[in-house]
């Protein structure tokens, strides 16, 4: 049985069709004039938050694992022969969901749904490959400790959420990475890819929906019902707080600032995008000109965010000569207390919502983009699905008073975490923490 929730949206483009069958197994199909080729994927509400200490890396792992083999397709040979078709196939973990994709002609969706369905579905987990492949993850964690814009990142994420698997990381820690058995994997997947955990997705030159939907049901509809295990809510830290690894790098510092975002249902969202790019996103951004363009403090300087079911972070993330550090850090808070304290003028309101806006019309135009837009929504934030439309619309709608508002909720002196990468003499500690203030 499928159980028809919503049809969105009639009259504009690209239109989408989201239900749920009867297992709870969710779909998105996403049809898109003027291509020929279709986006399939498996969606699975799982990630690194989701993981316990004693296999804190396996979603990581086992996304690896699926292309080693499952039941219809043995060997890694067999997971690849997409390629032959001509698609693009991948896959990724974050710290909330797992995605098995591929793009191909539209004429073999019927070949891409089926390998996407295997791989999240079906892995066999080779005892000869797990063995390999721990190897890969093991090098593949060396690699992130030769970047340290990555370290920075992940020391931030700890910082934040600490004391809860948010702050884990996703590749995990070598000591467990070299601990899991075939049967964790197997209980692990077991565990969570759960029919109400799963999002089957497709957009792109979707002709033959009929035929589609019914192929989903087929493959997707006799799994069992199910719910997955769940994640630990996270709990609000004071501060201002402070992490630094004394990494030594040819005379560099890499610093993150981040404190709580928000939420994928926050009604703020949508200030914060606005305030994220006016700040630091793009040439145009505030903390670019500022700290680049006019001070020369750093050669790489940017605001990003993610959002979560229970919370958020925003950060902004500088790549400095290490005598600048201090001088970056006053700079990166110097923008951020401006923003409580003065509106966005009239024209950079109005620049700000073309830059934002530009980028989400580009993705309209990309079959995995669409995919992925959908799919997130399905699983973050089923009751609330928006298409491009319909968000480019209420981003319109954001007033400066409201950027100003949420600049003014989130950035409190309190709320501030510091992560730093670098050579870092002891007797500067105190005086970053003494500069960490809004």
């Amino acid at each position: 049985m499928i159980k028809n929730l919503k049809l969105k949206i009639k009259n504009s483009q690209p239109a989408f069709d989201f239900y749920r069958l009867g297992n709870g197994v969710r779909v998105v199909l996403v049809p898109m004039n003027g291509v020929k080729s279709v986006a399939v994927g498996v969606y699975v509400g799982t990630g690194s938050r989701y993981e316990e200490a004693k296999n804190n890396g396996i979603s990581h792992f086992l996304e690896h694992m699926v292309f080693k083999g499952t039941k219809k397709f043995p060997t890694p040979k067999d997971t690849s022969y997409l390629e032959g078709l001509g698609a693009i196939q991948n896959a990724w973990t974050d710290v909330d969901a797992t995605a098995y994709w591929c793009k191909l002609p539209s004429d073999k969706w019927k070949e891409g749904l089926e390998m996407v369905k295997e791989l999240a579905l079906c892995p066999t987990i080779p005892v000869r490959d797990l063995e390999i492949e721990r190897g890969v993850i093991l090098e593949e964690i060396q690699r992130r400790n030769d970047r340290p814009d990555e370290l920075v990142a992940e020391a931030l994420q700890e910082l934040m959420f600490s004391g809860s698997t948010l702050g884990w990381p996703i590749l995990g820690r070598p000591e467990i990475i070299k601990s899991l058995s075939r049967a964790a994997f197997l209980q692990y997947h077991q565990s969570q890819y759960k029919s109400a955990n799963i999002v089957v997705a497709a957009a792109g030159n979707i002709t033959q929906r009929t035929a589609l939907s019914a192929q989903i049901k087929n493959w997707f509809g006799g799994l069992p019902e199910g719910q997955a295990q769940g994640f630990e809510k996270v709990e609000s830290k004071k501060g201002p707080r402070m992490k630094i690894d004394n990494k030594k790098l040819a005379n560099q510092a890499h610093l993150e600032v981040g404190l709580p975002g928000v939420s994928v249902a926050d009604p703020r969202r949508f200030a914060l995008t606005l305030l994220t790019s006016y700040l630091g996103q793009g040439l145009s951004s505030r903390l670019f000109m500022e700290l680049r363009e006019k001070r020369g403090l750093c050669y790489a300087v940017q605001a990003s965010e993610s959002r979560w079911r229970d919370t958020g972070g925003w950060d902004v993330y500088a790549g400095v000569n290490i005598d600048k550090l201090e001088g970056a850090l006053e700079g990166i808070l110097g923008e951020l207390k401006r923003t409580k304290e003065m509106k966005l003028t009239k024209d950079e309101l109005a620049q700000t919502k073309e830059k934002v806006r530009g980028p989400i019309i580009y993705s309209m135009e990309n079959p995995v983009r669409q995919m992925e837009w959908y799919a997130k929504q399905a699983l973050d934030r089923p009751e609330e699905m928006m298409d491009y439309d319909m968000m480019i619309s209420r981003l319109m709608k954001v007033t400066a008073e409201e950027i100003q508002a949420v600049a003014r909720d989130l950035f409190k002196t309190e709320k501030l975490n510091l992560a730093v990468v670098g050579p870092i003499s002891p007797s500067r500690k105190d005086k970053l923490l003494g500069i960490l203030k809004v």
